[in-house]
């Protein structure tokens, strides 16, 4: 896997609200990013333009994961990934799992470091969570990620 799709599936796994990205670490977090509201909100399924071949399929039956990447369409910023996995268990835990990201560095693989800075819970129910990670992209080198 490369890193820019390593790179892009995190993002989709982290992606709540608005997110955003920089590698500047000596920053204010409390000051909204100059990129705020360019990207598309991400929403949940169901998703269309997901296309399942017999490969695809017989992985998922084998317990597999599968993984797609999309190209960005003309105008648009960037593309996106998605990873589909069947899992034995009740979707509060798979999603308990998924919303904990401060323990991102011992299941991601190249997750350096993974800490919650900002978790608010909102007046409508959803809770807004800001995280940073770090990710070892190439060996001494490694990025660090602001959601």
């Amino acid at each position: 896997m490369n890193s820019r799709f390593s790179i892009a599936f995190l993002l989709l796994l982290t992606v709540f609200s608005s997110s955003t990205t920089t590698s500047v670490a000596k920053k204010d977090r409390n000051v909204p990013h100059p990129h705020s509201g360019l990207l598309k909100r991400y929403e949940p399924g169901p998703f269309r333009n997901l296309k399942l071949n017999k490969d695809d399929e017989k992985d998922l039956a084998a317990g597999k994961p599968v993984m797609k990447q999309t190209q960005a369409a003309d105008g648009q910023l960037a593309g996106g990934a998605i990873c589909i996995q069947d899992v034995n268990a009740p979707k509060e835990a798979v999603w308990s799992q998924i919303l904990d990201l401060d323990a991102y560095k011992g299941k991601v693989g190249k997750v350096n470091e993974a800490k919650n800075y900002y978790v608010h819970k909102n007046r409508d129910g959803t809770t807004t969570v800001k995280t940073k990670m770090v990710l070892g992209v190439i060996p001494g080198y490694s990025v660090s990620l602001y959601y």
